[in-house]
């Protein structure tokens, strides 16, 4: 009987052992077995012929993987192969199979009955050519059709074969085209992308999914994606280059889109915030070692929301994007110019001394003072404040530096607005911010933690205070004052938590949390409110601005069941100037349900007057700037007269404020003021205590 004769290839003695006895367990043995244990020795035994079926292992001392088949495949004609695989490698194993392979054969499950099964139906002639022939038309389908480009070149730098799909890739018409190009210099649009696609292929023997630009034969760029390896000889050295080439143009510039949008504002095309902090970090870095000083200036816009109130939120816009293209043509290349939010801009001077800095930050000042807006037939001029810090060896957190300049420029603010401030440490301005920026946490805290209190001060209607054994003149109103306690349960005096209240943003929040407090008191002691008029509850501008903050207090005045005959609510002139269409719109709709106004500190604002026909308050709290020297200053108690005439006039109630003696309240009660608030008539106490009887001096007969 004859015997078939099957090659094995594999170099590994403890596999070749498995093979014999596996198929000496094979009843009647029809297979003769040769064995080679490297790539170059099989190849040499199959140009000797008589050979019927290949078992090939994939890995081999001088071949590895698929690149063993696609070697011995061309050799061995028509004779059919197994492709030896371990466990982990099944993949490969299919692989194989579409190249050409018959069957792949996994070692660690080849046993007699499978063996004697694969080399039989190996042996099949007919079966084997068919699958062959399949094999192949396969294979050249796949390389014709594909939608990569397939492609191998010399070790020099020139193709050996192309697919269509390369060539139309490359916007050539044929693959000889292709074939006379030099890669390297007919290819690619940078050099140094071929320098390293030369060092890496020496390195590694692979390049994988690495984005390279090239030029088609228009000279228009286009982005790849590569995957390619070098095929070596029996030496190791290169015999040529295999790979495949996919356009990935079209996603690689909406990647460089998104990544653009991720780290620019959309408005000014300013890198943004989040950009402008990664490089911040980086310059930080850079300083640790002490060689090198960068500098950070920080811009706040002044009388930009000017601009936004009196030509919409349009024309702000439009600012922005001018502004920006000016100051983005002033400074250096090697510089950052950042839009960080709202009307703020950060610059990142590298290599820059504090003193250079604050010589640009001045140019800056000057650009900007210069610049006209126009918008249709008006014409607007902004300033701006500048805070300038310096990053050095000192500087450790990108927080760190923020909160200086932006302390700093908070600093230019308080000194008078469009002008330069340079951060030092020792700076006594920038102290006092940075303690209040200490108090913003702090109020937070207090607000989780329930540390803040109420406290009322009585405003006294002035006709109660009439000759001894007189009475009347009406029922008192309260302000209601918010009180804060610290960490150690002590009493804090509102002038050292208030300015980082309103200056950080924080005054609505604690608005919000007075009026709620406010109104559970009064639901609680409800009792207790015969002998009140109303209680006066602040609202700062933030407040104002706020658009939930009417239907916070309608709902809880539904909530607590308050009467709002009982509530009033002060309003400063100046938060209510620069508020003043929503301000009227609150008072408007809050008075419907009989909630009542006060304007605060009036008279203190320039255009007082002006505004007063404008707003729909009730009250007129004269500014105490005017009454405490009305008993000896003529100058003010005309002042005081004034106000008092023409607010009564309009239908308004005066009160004046900070009455502290009484030939103060003696000369109120002359000229007519309504009521009257200060230490001389009650001193604020907590809100329990604050309807308990009031004990009122007496004016003098007759007055």
């Amino acid at each position: 009987m004859h015997r078939a004769t099957v090659l094995l290839i594999d170099h590994s003695p403890e596999d070749q052992r498995l093979i014999r006895e596996e198929l000496e367990q094979i009843r009647g043995n029809p297979f003769a077995l040769e064995v080679t244990d490297t790539l170059a020795a099989g190849l040499e035994r199959l140009k000797r012929g008589g050979i019927d079926v290949i078992i090939l292992d994939l890995a081999l001392p001088d071949g590895l993987g698929l690149t063993n088949f696609l070697r011995v495949q061309p050799k061995a004609d028509d004779v059919p192969i197994l492709v030896l695989i371990g466990m982990s490698d099944e993949e490969l194993g299919h692989e194989a199979v579409e190249r050409g392979a018959l069957d792949f054969l996994i070692k660690q499950q080849l046993v007699s009955t499978l063996l004697d099964k694969a080399l039989r139906y190996a042996t099949e002639r007919t079966h084997t050519l068919l699958a062959l022939k399949a094999s192949e038309t396969r294979y050249r389908e796949l390389y014709e059709n594909v939608v990569a480009g397939v492609f191998q070149s010399t070790p020099d730098g020139r193709f050996m074969s192309a697919n269509p799909a390369l060539v139309n890739l490359l916007g050539f018409s044929s693959e000889d085209e292709l074939l006379a190009l030099d890669i390297g210099r007919d290819l690619y649009m940078y050099v140094e992308d071929r320098e390293n696609w030369v060092r890496n292929i020496q390195k590694t023997g692979e390049i994988r999914n690495s984005e390279v630009v090239l030029r088609r034969k228009n000279g228009e760029k286009i982005v790849v994606l590569e995957n390619s390896r070098a095929v070596r000889g029996e030496q190791g050295e290169v015999l040529y280059y295999e790979g495949t080439l996919t356009d990935i143009t079209e996603a690689h510039e909406l990647s460089q889109q998104l990544s653009y949008e991720a780290s620019h504002d959309a408005l000014t095309g300013l890198i943004n915030r989040r950009e402008f902090e990664l490089r911040l970090l980086r310059a930080i870095e850079s300083a640790q070692p002490g060689k090198r000083t960068h500098a950070l200036c920080y811009l706040d816009l002044d009388n930009f929301k000017v601009i936004n109130d009196t030509c919409g939120h349009i024309a702000g816009d439009e600012l922005l994007r001018q502004l920006a293209a000016v100051l983005g043509h002033k400074i250096r290349t090697q510089d950052s110019l950042a839009r960080l939010g709202g009307d703020e801009f950060g610059l990142l001077l590298h290599d820059c001394t504090l003193d250079d800095a604050d010589k640009v930050a001045r140019d800056l000042l000057k650009t900007i003072d210069q610049f006209q807006f126009i918008w249709g037939t008006s014409s607007f001029y902004i300033g701006a404040s500048i805070g300038v810090v310096a990053i050095d060896c000192h500087q450790r957190r990108v927080a760190g530096v923020l909160s200086a300049a932006d302390a700093a420029c908070y600093a230019a603010k308080d000194q008078g607005r469009n002008r330069v401030h340079v951060y030092r440490e020792d700076d006594s301005v920038v102290a006092r911010r940075h303690g209040e920026m200490q108090w913003v946490s702090r109020v937070k805290r207090a607000l989780t933690e329930q540390r803040f209190f109420l406290e009322a001060q009585p405003i006294v209607p002035i006709a109660r205070f009439g000759a001894a054994g007189e009475s009347g003149g009406g029922l008192p109103h309260y302000e209601v004052l918010v009180r804060l306690r610290d960490e150690y349960n002590r009493p804090v005096p509102p002038g050292a938590f208030m300015p980082a209240v309103e200056r950080y943003n924080l005054a609505s929040r604690l608005d919000r949390w007075v009026i709620g407090a406010a109104f559970d008191w009064l639901r609680q002691n409800h009792e207790r409110l015969d002998d009140i008029d109303r209680f006066f509850i602040n609202l700062s501008g933030d407040s104002l601005s706020d658009e939930e903050l009417l239907d916070f207090i309608v709902q809880g005045l539904k909530d607590s069941g308050v009467p709002p005959q009982r509530v009033g609510f002060e309003i400063t002139e100046t938060a209510a100037v620069n508020n003043l269409t929503r301000a009227n719109s609150i008072i408007g709709k809050l008075h419907e349900l009989g909630v009542v106004f006060g304007l605060d500190d009036f008279g203190s604002g320039v255009s007082s007057f002006a505004y007063l026909k404008a707003l729909s308050v009730d009250l007129l709290k004269i500014d105490g700037l005017f009454i405490a020297n009305i008993a000896t200053d003529p100058v003010d108690c005309e002042m005081v007269r004034s106000i008092n005439r023409i607010g009564q006039v309009m239908g308004k109630r005066t009160v004046a404020e900070s009455v502290e003696d009484m030939a103060v309240l003696e000369k109120l009660g002359e000229i007519g003021v309504d009521y009257a608030q200060g230490f001389a008539l009650g001193l604020p106490v907590p809100i329990d205590e604050a309807l308990l009887p009031l004990r009122l001096p007496r004016l003098k007969a007759g007055v």
